[in-house]
């Protein structure tokens, strides 16, 4: 049998397996398991179990059916674990989700208290101000010698260490690191720390082999989700944005340009150069929000239906009305330059409030806040020629296809696979071990996803 190149996507929702066979140049399999999240008795908590993650990772592995040749993981960012002195977790996933940041202790929330001693403001959910909270709150396990995103935390597991080094593309998310220098702020770490004599992860280089399993299979150091899914979807970097419409919404274009949008964020791309990304807090979350709106609606009124049926309602209903007059600003919980604003329906006049205008009006809003990170993107770089998008949202709702279109005016090409990120990871430690030339990426792309 062909060797297999395992890219494993650990989502905020699903953990999902991509095999990509390079001989016969296919995905033969993916594969998911549940990411539950758990439940705490603080509402601001957004946790996960690592734990349980490393079991359904090593799941998916034994149910391969063909000789592993590498793995690399990718997956949600931002969120923090801590592991004990043997490297296993001792606290929960505290994920990007997590608002612990925004809990007023001492008069003053840990971002607020942050942004004071150290000038840096860190949205809520970036992994160096989680901790900067979690030791204001005193949550900090006993145990911990150190933390790491959930990333890391499960490749150092496959490979049976601690490691000392991190791609540049998951340090940018903790937050302090300039992707130009590939550095933390020191001032920023030792406030963070409480000590100067702390010790944190290093710059890993590009597709750099972390360590082996037991077995012997190469694990290459893991990989953020956002450059994993542009490096596997987008088979020209320079004339094409990637727009992921799922839990939250993200606009990534590619450049060898440092210089970035105020709005955006420069994280570093496989040391071929920058992505400049322009993120959305909600995006799905908001389309669910509007959903669980009607669903509750119906069934006060006594009739019994399903989430799968109130959802294909929701594009039944809009498609049959065309046209909104609303205005919605879908950021329910801000946006990562605003934590406190919040979402709204407005012009509301005397036309009909009818749920087929409050879904088309929530789509547009959605597409819009994507749509003005690109208008600014404009003013830097040269116009894109088409769109790539790809996200759960996408490919399960012809309307947001319709949105992109109708507000970029731009060809959208809808990238047809089940996990970009896992299978940006693949084509990653396919590359990491010398199987595929980085320069026939795009080649295999292209014929992979057609985009």
């Amino acid at each position: 049998m062909a060797p297999l190149y395992i890219g494993i996507d650990i989502g905020t929702t699903n953990i999902t397996l991509t095999a990509l066979d390079l001989t016969e140049r296919k995905v033969p399999s993916s594969r998911s398991l549940p990411n539950r999240r758990v439940e705490s008795s603080d509402e601001y908590a957004y946790l996960q179990d690592p734990i349980a993650i490393e079991e359904s990772v090593r799941q998916l592995l034994t149910d391969v059916r063909g000789p592993i040749a590498a793995i690399c993981v990718t997956g949600q960012v931002h969120g923090i674990v801590y592991y004990d002195s043997s490297g296993l977790a001792c606290s929960p996933l505290y994920t990007w989700l997590d608002q612990r940041a925004m809990v007023v202790f001492d008069n003053m929330s840990s971002q607020e208290a942050l942004l004071e001693q150290t000038g840096h403001l860190l949205p809520p959910g970036y992994g160096l101000l989680t901790h900067y909270a979690n030791r204001r709150l005193g949550k900090v396990a006993q145990e911990a010698v150190g933390f790491c995103g959930i990333i890391e935390y499960i490749t150092s597991r496959l490979v049976g260490t601690i490691l000392p080094s991190s791609d540049p593309s998951c340090l940018g998310t903790y937050g302090g690191f300039d992707p130009v220098t590939l550095s933390f702020d020191h001032g920023l770490l030792t406030e963070v720390f409480g000590t100067s004599a702390y010790t944190f992860l290093e710059p890993s280089e590009p597709f750099e082999i972390a360590g082996q399993t037991p077995q012997g299979i190469p694990v290459i150091y893991g990989v953020g989700d956002n450059q994993a899914g542009f490096f596997a979807m987008v088979s020209s970097w320079e004339h094409s944005a990637l727009i992921s419409i799922g839990t939250s919404g993200q606009i990534s274009l590619f450049s060898t340009r440092s210089e970035c949008p105020p709005s955006m964020e420069l994280r570093p791309f496989m040391g071929e150069g920058y992505l400049h990304v322009g993120a959305t807090l909600t995006a799905g979350k908001t389309y669910e929000t509007l959903q669980r709106l009607f669903a509750s609606t119906i069934r006060e009124a006594g009739f019994e239906i399903s989430d799968e049926a109130i959802f294909e309602m929701m594009k039944e209903q809009a498609r049959q009305v065309g046209s909104s007059s609303l205005v919605v600003d879908p950021r329910l919980t801000g946006s990562r330059k605003e934590p406190a604003v919040r979402g709204s329906i407005t012009n509301i006049g005397l036309d009909p409030l009818t749920i087929g205008s409050l879904v088309l009006a929530t789509i547009e809003g959605i597409v819009s806040e994507l749509k003005a990170f690109g208008l600014e993107a404009e003013q830097l770089f040269s116009p894109i020629q088409s769109i790539v998008a790809t996200g759960s949202a996408i490919r399960k709702n012809t309307l947001f296809r319709e949105a992109l279109a109708r507000q970029f005016s731009l060809p959208t090409i809808v990238a047809e696979v089940d996990d970009g990120a896992g299978l940006g990871a693949a084509l990653i430690a396919a590359i990491a071990v010398g199987a595929l030339d980085i320069s026939r990426r795009g080649e295999l792309v292209h014929r992979l996803l057609g985009t």
